[in-house]
């Protein structure tokens, strides 16, 4: 019954850790898509 229990921490953890890591790439890829249009509307700003 104990090690069940481990097992079941475990997958809800590691559920958790996969989360966090694609919330994390999705959130730079979105800013690295979001950064050459920053720097283009800076560009035309500085004109």
């Amino acid at each position: 019954m104990q090690q069940s229990a481990h097992c079941k921490d475990r997958s809800y953890l590691k559920q958790i850790g996969w989360f966090v890591l694609l919330w994390l790439i999705g959130v730079s890829g979105a800013m690295l898509l979001a950064l050459p249009f920053r720097l283009l509307v800076a560009m035309a700003g500085a004109r």
